[in-house]
């Protein structure tokens, strides 16, 4: 009866030991921080906001046409592969593969409009929003798991 006892407790003791040792353990849900995927989100949203201040400046003019601007949405477009690619590396990085394909649609929409042509300033300036949500969106995540990296 007395080993019953003290294989119950020993058991228990046990029981506790393995929920504190779990309890102590830490799940990511999410990846790491990535230096490199911070500085080129950085440089591609410093590209699309010259991008924008240089269109309206020359909207209305040959200077605006889409062929004029042909290398800049490929150049766009290799930046977000590159970075499509590096995302897709990394495990547990979906929400940043999602942010990425986010863009690279808003990229595409704007190529397309651009195509259309652009008459006004005013139609520009309602475009360069949605480019300033993603961005500030991406760069927030990487700030925070940036953060998180230093309490480890």
């Amino acid at each position: 009866m007395m080993y019953l006892q003290f294989k119950k407790k020993g058991f228990i003791i046990f029981s506790y030991l393995i929920i504190l040792l779990c309890s102590c353990s830490t799940v990511r849900l999410i990846s790491d921080y990535d230096e490199a995927t911070d500085k080129s989100v950085s440089a591609l949203q410093e590209k699309v906001t010259k991008f924008f201040v240089k269109m309206d400046d020359e909207v209305g003019s040959e200077k605006a046409s889409y062929e004029n601007y042909k290398f800049f949405y490929q150049d766009v477009k290799v930046d977000l592969n590159t970075l499509s690619v590096r995302a897709n590396a990394i495990d547990k990085n979906k929400i940043v593969q999602d942010q990425i394909k986010e863009l690279y649609v808003i990229i595409e929409n704007l190529e397309k409009l651009h195509k259309l042509g652009f008459t006004s300033a005013e139609l520009i300036k309602p475009l360069h929003q949605p480019f300033n949500s993603a961005f500030t969106a991406i760069i927030k995540l990487q700030m925070a798991l940036k953060r998180g990296e230093k309490n480890k």
